[in-house]
């Protein structure tokens, strides 16, 4: 999407300095989109490795969707150039109220020592920088607009023109850092990757958590989450 390719632009361009923290916040639950939010910043940082990842989760109602998953799980990231990546999916996730659509409250950045830059999937871009000021611009989730670039890339992959970006070896970086937090949330403490072993994740997590509700950030995710409480 346009304004997402603004924000790596803009990151790319060495206009936020050194950059130190990504993030990525979603009010949508764990398995719809961490891993949308985790691929994206790791796209903003060159798809550098991670070195550990810790988390915590609460809520387990949502282990009986289509999408299993904890109601709310937030962490930080640990990746090998230093930069830190701070998560947070699901209930107690914070809202975007500039966004109006309930799916479409994701909000994906950096920070640098000289500015940030980031995204909203349904309310546009904006950035500040010491170089260029306060800048801002529109976009939204269209799959109409959004989805021909996309096969564009896996036409040139096919034909040997140039890698695909969601190709396996980035997807894997994403998956690990996603199981490593469930792994984390728990089992305590704090997770090294890459993994070395395998674990039941979500099985652990669903033991742990239960079918006790989170606490909600705002009462439009408590009807999300279809709390009654």
């Amino acid at each position: 999407m346009p304004h997402y390719r603004k924000v790596k632009e803009i990151i790319a361009s060495g206009a936020l300095g050194r950059v130190h923290t990504v993030y990525g916040t979603a009010t949508g639950w764990m398995t719809h989109m961490l891993s949308h939010l985790i691929d994206y910043t790791c796209w903003f940082n060159d798809y550098v490795p991670a070195n550990w990842a810790m988390a915590q989760a609460a809520g387990g109602l949502k282990f009986g969707d289509n999408h299993p998953s904890p109601d709310y799980i937030g962490g930080f990231v640990q990746f090998a150039n230093g930069v830190r990546g701070i998560y947070e999916c699901g209930a107690g996730a914070p809202d975007q109220p500039e966004v109006g659509k309930w799916w479409g409250k994701n909000r994906i950045g950096a920070q640098g020592t000289e500015g940030f830059a980031e995204v909203l999937t349904n309310g546009g871009w904006r950035a500040v920088t010491k170089s260029g000021g306060y800048q801002s611009g529109e976009g939204v989730m269209n799959y109409d607009l959004d989805m021909p670039p996309y096969i564009q890339e896996m036409a040139d992959w096919l034909d040997g023109k140039s890698p695909h970006q969601c190709n396996f070896e980035h997807a894997y970086i994403g998956a690990e850092i996603m199981l490593a937090m469930q792994r984390s949330a728990a089992e305590g403490g704090q997770v090294a990757l890459p993994l070395t072993e395998g674990k039941d994740e979500q099985a652990l997590l669903k033991a742990k958590l239960g079918n006790k509700q989170a606490l909600v950030s705002n009462q439009q995710n408590k009807k999300e989450f279809g709390y009654t409480a």
